[in-house]
């Protein structure tokens, strides 16, 4: 058990919420939050049990082109604490392998951002850039209870960042939830992705599904260290920004 996953586990087991008020606020927003995305999030009471637990919820779901993973938690930190843990790409790589770097805003404002990931030889590392924004329409429509980043894949090519040597990933795409409930935050993630080559579909989404305890525990743990000054009500415009 890695250290951050142990430091989730302890966090959330200090006072878990009922998998009822998970799965009634859940209900609440489903249809709203189905509404603006296209990415299909189904859960189950099951999935919510398991989060009451302290654990973290994953489902694979089928659909047209590679499967999607999603991954459920809840955390006893405040929602702009995990949000801007979710946005600090500099300071926080949420898995192992994975590089990242900034590089500005694209031509409507969301922010572009260059990931590689190290692949073990003699497999070539897989490079990508994600083009991503917040949804102020999904947080007005639920009474700003539910807010919304999402990812999709750009068509940039990083110039003097890319490495020449990576091979780039045909399909990306995924985001995050969060959602007050329980004087906690309930913290749904969800990506499909495709790395091209020789790498299955298939084997890349069981990748993604095995990282989800780590990704999240990190998540958490660096939401932990978020100093208060940076969450407090002055600064959640600027946390909200795309």
């Amino acid at each position: 058990m890695t250290l951050s996953v142990a430091v989730f586990i302890c966090q959330t087991a200090l006072a878990q919420p009922l998998a009822a008020d998970l799965a009634q606020v859940w209900s609440t927003h489903h249809a709203t939050i189905t509404a603006h995305t296209e990415a299909p999030i189904l859960l189950s009471d099951e999935d919510f049990v398991v989060v009451a637990r302290g654990g973290v919820a994953k489902r694979r779901l089928s659909q047209d082109g590679p499967d999607r993973a999603i991954g459920v938690a809840w955390t006893p930190h405040s929602r702009p604490a995990v949000w801007v843990a979710i946005i600090d790409d500099i300071h926080n790589t949420m898995v192992e392998g994975l590089t990242e770097q900034r590089l500005g805003a694209s031509e409507t404002g969301a922010k572009l951002l260059y990931q590689r990931l190290d692949l073990p030889w003699p497999l070539n590392d897989r490079q990508w850039v994600i083009e991503i924004e917040n949804d102020p329409d999904l947080a007005k429509a639920t009474a700003n209870l539910v807010w919304s980043r999402t990812w999709s894949l750009s068509d940039n090519r990083a110039p003097g960042v890319a490495d020449p040597e990576a091979l780039w990933a045909p399909t990306l795409d995924g985001g995050w939830l969060a959602i007050d409930v329980s004087g906690g935050t309930l913290i749904i993630y969800q990506t499909r992705t495709t790395i091209g080559g020789v790498v299955p579909d298939g084997l890349v989404t069981s990748w993604a599904m095995s990282t989800l305890d780590e990704m999240l525990g990190n998540l958490f743990k660096r939401a932990a260290e978020i100093p208060e000054h940076k969450v407090d009500r002055q600064n959640l415009k600027r946390i909200l920004e795309r």
